[in-house]
């Protein structure tokens, strides 16, 4: 039937496909431009899912039945082959959904789902997770009963860490009965933590907007919800585990289904990343940090003198905290292979300053001597001089993740103790999404 089309001279000009599909395009982008910032005021609840189509749906039931709080369900498919997606389109019209092609991980799923998101709060979900009575609700009291408070997890059956309690039931039955007894409102529950497990977080749009993106450098899953916690707590924000909450988890269906060498070569890899990215300096360099602040952002824990740039491959000079755009004349393929792509949220979050040509060009070609500097002191910090401040590198991969070469021992700690402790500089967060 294609092939009669394509040869009746009547038919449409060749060319008319790709001016309907731009047409399309240009509508679309339009769209999202005119609607981009219109959050609502209620939740999105991220659920990321890959090949568990029956637990999935038992998941979202499970959400309808006892969530009365406004919200959106966002679904993002990891390339499933059980018929998800399908599935969902059949039964569920008022889900959002994002379909990979193929399985690109948890961090990237998430990511996905925080970039569709139109709340003022959000739930990153796992499929495998069943919630109960007064689960939302009583989740968003305390998130908002806590002003300091930046992200919020509830208590569970099955998890690792202090969100874990002891559970008298042993069938989903019982389950119901018993959280419908246990959650019941009580502010004198909620408790600080230093970690939040990514089988339901609870957040502020704004620890969103300010904190950033998972990391997409791990690998299928696990640690990147820790990498996601210290993060946050580098900026002095502060998470709280609702007490009063309970949520049953089945626990590690998508790991699990690996098989256990798989899994353990997965979770290894992670834990290797996890420690070279923070090295052993993170617990000191965060002290650095005024950990009553919570209005830091994760541009605040960015270099100086470094070449960033934006999905689209605008390339911008980053110097003090201000992005210079550079003009399009000078721009060349060394720069660009030596520039951090940033996400579209941490870039809105920089200052632009005025445009740089081939003058400025060559100011910084040549190299600096003084502020911006990058020296590694006797005890092994690698430091970068930062408008009188000596700020240093969390870890030796965060100072060539941003494109600097490890210098020789070049200082002496005394002669660089005359300028002040700055902000502690972070390592980059990687992203290999085209689209954030």
């Amino acid at each position: 039937m294609r092939s009669s089309r394509r040869g009746n001279n009547n038919s449409s000009n060749p060319n008319d496909y790709q001016r309907g599909y731009r047409a399309g395009y240009d509508k679309g982008v339009k769209a999202g431009q005119a609607t981009y910032g219109n959050w609502f005021e209620g939740t999105s609840i991220i659920i990321p899912t890959y090949n568990q189509k029956d637990l999935l749906l038992q998941c979202l039931s499970y959400i309808a039945a006892h969530t009365v709080s406004p919200y959106e369900i966002i679904i993002v498919d990891n390339g499933s082959q059980d018929g998800t997606v399908e599935e969902l389109r059949r039964r569920c019209r008022s889900i959002r959904i994002a379909a990979h092609p193929t399985n690109l991980g948890f961090a990237q799923a998430i990511n996905t789902g925080l970039m569709m998101a139109r709340g003022q709060t959000m739930v990153l979900l796992n499929n495998d997770v069943f919630v109960t009575e007064g689960w939302l609700t009583q989740m968003l009291a305390c998130l908002h009963g806590c002003p300091d408070a930046a992200a919020v997890g509830p208590v569970t059956n099955y998890i690792s860490g202090e969100q874990q309690i002891g559970v008298p039931y042993d069938d989903i039955a019982r389950m119901l009965e018993f959280a419908a007894a246990y959650n019941h409102s009580d502010p004198g529950k909620w408790r600080d933590t230093s970690r939040l497990v990514g089988f339901c977080i609870l957040l502020r749009r704004s620890t969103f907007e300010q904190v950033g993106y998972l990391d997409e450098g791990y690998e299928v899953g696990n640690f990147e919800d820790d990498d996601w916690n210290l993060r946050l707590r580098l900026q002095g924000k502060r998470m709280k585990i609702a007490a009063d909450t309970f949520v049953h988890h089945i626990g590690s269906v998508t790991m699990k289904g690996l098989g256990q060498q798989q899994f353990t070569a997965v979770n290894d890899r992670n834990e290797q990343f996890f420690t070279y990215k923070w090295g052993e300096r993170y617990e000191s360099a965060r002290q650095l940090t005024d950990r009553s602040a919570t209005n830091y952002k994760a541009v605040d824990f960015f270099p100086t003198h470094i070449w960033i740039s934006s999905v689209g491959g605008k390339l911008f000079w980053l110097e003090h905290g201000v992005k210079h755009p550079l003009a399009a004349g000078v721009q060349n393929e060394m720069i660009k292979a030596r520039s951090i792509r940033l996400s579209v949220i941490e870039l809105k979050q920089i200052p632009t300053g005025s445009e740089y040509g081939q003058a400025e060009l060559d100011v910084i070609m040549a190299g600096q001597s003084g502020d911006g500097k990058v020296v590694m002191l006797e005890n092994g910090a690698i430091c970068q001089l930062d408008r009188g401040t000596r700020r240093e590198f969390i870890s030796a991969y965060a100072c060539t993740a941003w494109g600097f070469a490890i210098p020789e021992r070049s200082a002496s700690s005394e002669s660089w103790s005359v300028w002040p402790e700055g902000l502690p500089i972070a390592p980059p967060t990687r992203l290999k999404s085209p689209f954030l």
